[in-house]
């Protein structure tokens, strides 16, 4: 029988997707609920603080209180991502909330924070490409450190759904892993690059801004979402994984080490005496002289070996006594 051909990452990738396509819809669709209530919500109140003059900022906040929900995509995408099969996606999306609520909430912020400040750096910057050349390169400068805090933010919910670390350890790690992952990284950046170019084709050609607006409106409750969310987790998740178990196997490592020479240092401290060995002498010739025998290697005075052996005896005397 001929071995079967090793498949490609994206055949594997599509076959996936396709396959639980309805999964990933319905995961969609579940999110979009929240999302319309808090964009709305967060629209009515620009519209009464700000009559409309902060749009784009004030939305934006939405992500934060939003951000919790978003637990349950990245929850049923890694499920679908790693290969199980029958993923329960109302119940897994919903478990997912409850347990991260509070962490993706402090997420939803930094992933704001992060977001506007990218955002207003880099439309400073292309509004005065025309002042200098100079502004080219702080330019290119901001996309890359915006680049660096997209990956990192691809690994921030997955690691926190994934494992119970501190929070420290997953923006740390978060952020090791978003130059140090950067192949697959890049792979992710692809695929959605992929996905918003199919979205983008699909919106160009359409003349009405009202038809653009139910577009837009139908691609964000029925695809977007989950499908960004699965096609980066598929990219990043295996290495992700590889790289925890890594640091644990070195940590374990470490620490038998740290264990075994602690141990090792106890012993050392407090040495085990060795129950001397009076076989090879006949007792009754020794004499309380200070002249020498030949003892277990060495040269001893008859008087000391005597001694030694009487306190030997007085021991095992006390001891019986005792019992």
């Amino acid at each position: 029988m001929e071995n079967e051909r090793k498949r490609f990452k994206f055949e594997v990738l599509l076959e996936r997707y396709f396959t639980n396509f309805h999964r990933i819809l319905l995961t969609n669709i579940i999110f979009a609920v929240p999302s319309a209530i808090m964009i709305a919500a967060f629209y009515l109140l620009n519209s009464v603080l700000f009559k409309d003059a902060l749009v784009v900022p004030f939305l934006m906040l939405s992500i934060i209180p939003l951000y919790p929900f978003y637990a349950g995509v990245v929850m049923v995408c890694r499920n679908i991502a790693r290969g199980e099969s029958d993923v329960p996606v109302f119940s897994c999306f919903i478990n997912a909330v409850k347990d991260n609520f509070l962490p993706f909430l402090l997420h939803g912020v930094l992933v704001y924070v992060a977001s506007m400040l990218s955002v207003l750096s880099i439309s400073l910057y292309v509004s005065m490409l025309s002042v200098s050349w100079l502004f080219y390169g702080l330019l290119f400068f901001c996309i890359i450190i915006a680049l660096f805090l997209l990956y990192t933010a691809f690994y921030i919910p997955l690691m926190s759904i994934t494992y119970d670390l501190p929070l420290k350890y997953i923006y740390k790690n978060s952020f090791l892993m978003s130059f140090g992952e950067f192949k697959n990284n890049f792979f992710a950046t692809l695929a959605l690059a992929v996905v918003f170019g199919i979205c983008f084709t699909a919106v160009a050609f359409i003349n009405s801004g009202l038809a653009k607006i139910i577009v837009v409106g139908a691609l964000w409750v029925l695809l977007i979402p989950a499908t960004c969310t699965f096609m980066y987790v598929f990219f990043i998740y295996d290495g992700m994984i590889a790289i925890i178990r890594d640091k644990e196997e070195l940590s374990r490592e470490l620490s038998d080490s740290i264990d075994k020479s602690l141990e090792q240092r106890k012993k050392e401290r407090n040495p085990q005496k060795v129950e001397e060995d009076f076989s090879d002498i006949d007792v009754s010739s020794l004499k309380d002289t200070d002249d020498y025998i030949f003892h277990n290697g060495r040269m001893v005075k008859q008087s000391t070996l005597l001694r030694m052996i009487r306190e030997r005896e007085k021991q095992n005397n006390d001891s019986q006594g005792s019992e």
